[in-house]
């Protein structure tokens, strides 16, 4: 019995080991049928990785939508819309085993089913993932802060990427940087460039390249500080942000200037490697780069370190600030008549001379202000006579910064009250981005202002009528210093929906205003700066004469930054095809930080147009949030 019993049960288990493959394949076509569905048991389905790993974002009336629109991220054909299918989908595809280049795509999937239990298979050998690991060779993941390019519309408010930190030994150049970027076609500069980027009009996608590219780009080119926040990954956690790196490098989603764009990405991302993060969850409305910064920092141990790599231009503005009167004026002479000789100078004043002198030269050839034959024999004259020196310079290099995410944040609420003609007023603003020149400038580019959808209601105490006053659809500004070294365009473009007033029938009505100029701004000292410009101007409405005018205005003015207070102040002679906008203006606004995030301000107008002026005052406070 014991024997037969004995028998019977060992050829049992003999009969099982020879059906084991045929079970397995049985096993996984009751799962890709739907018989089995142990995912839809455990309620894996609503698990925060697998949500964060396919981008599933909740709708307006509670339903779920990836992010991702490249039909091939989704294997089921509801993929997008249904993380309980897809889920099946791809456990049935692991499962099965039968389509390797497809198992290839989802790497971080995989990770996520076997930490689960929903596969037991193995991870298929797949030649171009290994070799996309091997040439990052990871060792961390860092995100950056590049400053505001202020001579390209789609960087106006700085930009976020990430450096996959390299194990390889020397310097972090040999890194990789991971971009989200929109595919314009080259048509940054077209008109209908911020009517694409504000509708979705371009697709956007991830692009990974050498790190030295990214710094060249940046740094070098357009000269923007960057600022490199470390981030705390497990070793889990980074093998999983290389694979889900690889999945999402393969789709494209819609672009969205403010909300599915460069930074808001990167948060999806980092919220599927740790899904606790949820930092995607902080940006329902708008994306701002700087904001992303301050939900990264504002995580209890996500970010360990934090390193500041001014540009080439910030540096040597740095060193030059450094030098005394007899430094500078040698300096001077060296950079444009190319007199090396800096007479008058002790040793070790020339050594930091020369040494900055030779960055200006490396800046020109970047910038294309020098030929190749000409960077090549001012650079040899500037070594050959650093060279004869000995002594070791003195200069730092560059200051500690001023770390973007301690600035003010991005929208804005005003209330005021002033009068207008004697008319007292009440005013609200609401502002969602970003900065103006009056606002606290510490952790932004100086001399920058970005300010985007600014809404203004007005209501007047002696009609007893609220109105909107003023709608800013955008409004740019930027001061930027020349001097012997660097000759930038400071330069303006607005474009409002205003309440107008016509001085000869003494009524108010709406036109749409248009006003692009450009000049040059001076540097007195640190603090105060001096500007003048040029400006042209078109206007259009039913209620002005004629339905438009055209003009163009001279203007010229002062600008303050003493840290916790500010001063703009603006005098502009207006030339117009009609008298209705002929005129005279002056303008200056103050304001003092009582906090990083509130602040007192006062503002002074005064237009004078053939007898019909316009004298206006308001005492406001500002709030950011």
């Amino acid at each position: 019995m014991r024997s037969r019993s004995a028998g019977r049960e060992g050829g049992f288990f003999r009969l099982m080991f020879m059906q084991k493959g045929r079970i397995k394949k049985f096993a996984s076509a009751l799962l890709a049928a739907g018989m089995w569905s142990a995912s839809a048991q455990a309620g894996v389905e609503a698990d925060p990785q697998w949500l964060a790993l396919g981008h599933y974002r909740p709708q307006l009336f509670g339903s779920l939508e990836s992010t991702i629109d490249t039909p091939n991220f989704f294997l089921a054909p509801d993929g997008k819309n249904n993380p309980k299918a897809e889920l099946e989908a791809t456990a049935a595809l692991f499962n099965e085993g039968r389509d390797i280049d497809k198992m290839c795509v989802f790497p971080a999937r995989y990770k996520f089913l076997k930490a689960q239990g929903l596969t037991k298979t193995k991870f298929p050998e797949c030649k171009e993932y290994e070799e996309f690991r091997r040439d990052l060779r990871p060792a961390g993941v860092t995100l950056l802060f590049t400053d505001a390019y202020m001579n390209n519309p789609s960087s106006l408010f700085g930009h976020t990427l990430m450096r996959i930190d390299t194990s390889r030994k020397g310097t972090q150049l040999l890194a990789h940087g991971v971009n989200y970027g929109a595919f314009t076609a080259g048509q940054e500069n077209s008109v209908l460039f911020a009517v694409w980027g504000l509708t979705g009009g371009f697709y956007g996608g991830f692009t990974v390249k050498p790190y030295y590219d990214i710094i060249n780009t940046y740094n070098n080119l357009e000269n923007r500080d960057i600022w490199e926040y470390n981030l705390n990954l497990t070793p889990e956690e980074l093998d999983m942000f290389v694979a889900h790196l690889w999945e999402v490098g393969q789709t494209q989603t819609r672009y969205y200037f403010f909300t599915e764009n460069c930074s808001y990405m990167l948060m999806e991302v980092l919220d599927a490697v740790r899904p606790s993060l949820k930092l995607a969850d902080d940006f329902p409305v708008q994306a701002i780069p700087l904001d992303t910064v301050k939900a990264v920092k504002s995580r209890p141990g996500l970010v360990k370190s934090v390193n500041y790599r001014p540009s080439r231009q910030s540096k040597i503005r740095y060193r030059f600030k450094q030098m005394n009167r007899a430094q500078k004026q040698a300096y001077y002479e060296a950079i444009r008549r190319q007199n090396w000789a800096l007479a008058g100078l002790e040793e070790d004043e020339k050594a930091d001379v020369l040494e900055t002198a030779y960055q200006y030269v490396q800046y020109q050839y970047v910038a294309k202000d020098l030929e190749l034959k000409e960077y090549r024999r001012r650079s040899f004259q500037s070594l050959k006579a650093r060279s004869e020196i000995s002594r070791v310079p003195h200069f730092a290099e560059h200051d500690a910064g001023r770390p973007p995410e301690t600035g003010h944040d991005s929208m804005r609420a005003v209330i005021g009250t002033g009068g207008r003609n004697g008319e007292a007023f009440q005013e609200i603003q609401y502002r969602p981005a970003y900065h103006s020149l009056t606002d606290d400038n510490y952790g932004f580019l100086r001399g920058a202002e970005i300010n985007f959808l600014n809404a203004t209601l007005r209501h007047y105490d002696n009609r007893d009528k609220t109105v909107l006053q003023k709608l800013d659809l955008v409004g740019i500004k930027s001061l930027s210093p020349a001097d012997l070294m660097f000759l930038p365009t400071s330069y303006t473009i607005m474009a409002d929906i205003e309440r107008v007033y016509d001085p000869q029938t003494e009524k108010e009505g709406y036109a749409f205003n248009l006003k692009v100029g450009g000049g040059l701004t001076y540097a007195l000292t640190d603090e105060l700066w001096v500007y003048a410009m040029n400006s042209l101007y078109g206007s259009y409405g039913g209620f002005l004469p004629h339905d438009q005018w055209a003009g163009i205005g001279f203007a010229g003015g002062v600008y303050a930054d003493f840290g916790r207070w500010r001063l703009l102040a603006e005098a502009e002679k207006v030339f117009a095809t009609s008298h209705f906008a002929e005129s005279m203006k002056y303008s200056a606004e103050a304001a003092v930080s009582m906090t990083r995030n509130t602040a007192l301000a006062v503002s002074y107008k005064y237009q004078v147009n053939y007898g019909h002026d316009i004298d206006e005052f308001m005492t406001s406070l500002r709030f950011y949030f």
